[in-house]
């Protein structure tokens, strides 16, 4: 049986106890291609003047920067979001214990997202800007940048921003069509990390979810499967050099699968697309063509939770985890694209969405599936340190 440890810091600074004592409810939404966001539920009350208490308090105000971690049987403490307070949600009423004041928290993408301007940037390549953007934002952690392929004609291309820092991020991100730009939060409080990625293609260490048996820890998957989402990429562009035509073509069966086969697809009714004018000037057309094709691959879409105190690891975005459904094909690896991670006083959840590029024959025919035990029990012992 798991046993749970939390952490709250405010302005870097552990949290203290009448502090972590007026929480009473924390849920941290990450999702790709968003920016995190946690949700602190605060009580608060009319004293016998008349007045409210309790909403006031110095950590409580914008962009108060806060921090929360999560440990698992004693493992190190995983942190679920680092970033500054960027509003707050109100709810009065007039039945006691029914009002609350919920403080808003982002993740360091928001200090990218301040200032609107207008500014050209010099790079080799949509990485080394990327690289260049988060090293000027200081940060604190060390930005991890994927290879990018340089422009196609012109190694040292000037890109102008117009808007904020983070939207010119993303749309770099997305005129390569399979990468992500976004912010993590880093090793110690007060730092993040910023990233210009892929999504991976191997497992880092997460324990699979398993739906059926004595090691079961999930309580349900759902599976989707967008057969029409497959498809061949098509692209011209003409190029500035020798004003040719070069035109390129990809499919999803040629990207990096998460599992042995790509999800069932009928290959006379293969999607195919055609990439609009425009959209590869500045960007390799092999490369442009293979993203998309790729991004087009992740047919399969799973939804669950996990059963608390089972599961003996932290899920975040951005990450591969192995979901155990029986003998079924759908028994494979797939990326994690969003968690709910709910913290109260008595209870540790995570819910999620995972998606998928590829599946697994079934080992054997005549392979029965394991049974869930019919006397399975779950008994609650939660080890809480901060509230």
């Amino acid at each position: 049986m798991a046993t749970i440890e939390y952490k709250v810091f405010f302005d870097n600074a552990s949290a203290a106890q009448d502090q972590l004592d007026k929480i009473e409810e924390i849920t941290v939404e990450q999702e790709v291609g968003m920016a995190w966001e946690a949700r602190l539920l605060i009580p608060v009350c009319v004293n016998d003047d008349g007045k409210w208490e309790g909403e006031e308090e110095a950590w409580m105000k914008p962009y108060t920067r806060t921090r929360v971690e999560v440990s698992i049987n004693g493992g190190a403490f995983v942190p679920l979001i680092d970033g500054p307070v960027v509003g707050y949600d109100t709810a009065r009423s007039s039945i006691p214990g029914k009002s609350f004041v919920t403080l808003v928290v982002h993740d360091d993408s928001a200090l990218l997202h301040k200032e609107d301007e207008v500014k050209p940037h010099q790079a080799t390549n949509d990485g080394e800007l990327a690289r260049q953007i988060f090293k000027d934002a200081q940060l604190g952690g060390t930005p991890d940048i994927d290879p990018v392929p340089d422009q196609p004609d012109s190694k040292n291309t000037e890109v102008m921003q117009r808007g904020t820092k983070m939207e010119l991020l993303l749309s770099l991100a997305k005129r390569h069509r399979n990468f992500y730009a976004y912010v993590l939060p880093g090793a110690t409080a007060g730092q993040s990390i910023g990233c210009f990625k892929k999504l991976p293609e191997q497992p880092d260490g997460l324990p699979p979810l398993i739906l059926f048996g004595e090691d079961r820890n999930t309580t349900e998957l759902q599976v989707k499967n967008n057969s029409r989402s497959p498809s061949e990429v098509t692209a011209s562009t003409m190029s500035l050099g020798d004003k040719g035509i070069r035109t390129s073509t990809n499919s999803y069966r040629n990207a990096t699968l998460l599992g042995k086969e790509p999800p069932p697809a009928d290959a006379a009714n293969t999607t195919k697309k055609r990439l609009p004018p425009g959209q590869t000037d500045s960007v390799d057309l092999d490369s442009a063509t293979a993203g998309e094709a790729a991004a087009s691959g992740f047919a399969l879409e799973a939804t669950g939770s996990v059963l608390p105190f089972c599961y003996t690891g932290v899920l975040a975005p951005y990450r591969i985890v192995q979901a155990q459904m029986s003998d079924t094909s759908l028994s494979a690896n797939y990326v994690i694209f969003k968690v709910k991670h709910t913290l109260n006083r008595s209870i540790y959840t995570q819910a999620f969405t995972l998606k998928g590029n590829a599946i697994s024959p079934p080992a054997s025919t005549s392979a029965s599936a394991p049974q869930p035990s019919a006397n399975l029990s779950v008994s609650f012992n939660m080890q809480v340190s901060v509230f």
